[in-house]
């Protein structure tokens, strides 16, 4: 059967109050996240390493897909990763990537830098 209400602004309620229980609905997925992640972290610290060991030697398939399902779907950068670096670990970028940077690039990522150092007070 289609979906008598397309749209998505009205589709979880009146028009423009939207759904109020998906809030709720996230929270819950969140806190059973959590909970799962904890219960499978004292399994594992129980059981040990043997397990992850016999899953991938029986069944390769759900080894993988338990790997994948671990691994987080977004990174958050919290600060521009350039910015934190130390003068001393420009310096060791600059030689190494020295042949694989434009002059030009490598210019703008430096005044970047000298920038954001002045704003923390460096």
């Amino acid at each position: 059967m289609a979906n008598p209400n397309p749209n998505p602004a009205t589709r979880f309620g009146t028009a423009g109050t939207g759904n109020p229980s998906r809030a709720k609905q996230k929270g819950a997925r969140d806190r059973l996240s959590a909970a799962f992640l904890n219960d499978f972290a004292d399994d594992y610290e129980a059981n040990g390493k043997a397990v992850i060991e016999t899953v991938r030697g029986q069944d390769p398939i759900a080894y993988m897909r338990i790997a994948a399902a671990l691994l987080p779907t977004k990174v958050e950068v919290s600060e521009d990763p350039i910015a934190a670096l130390s003068p001393e670990d420009l310096e060791y970028l600059d030689t190494v990537l020295d042949p694989a940077i434009a002059p030009e690039e490598k210019l703008k990522v430096m005044e970047a830098h000298a920038a954001a150092a002045a704003g923390r007070g460096k």
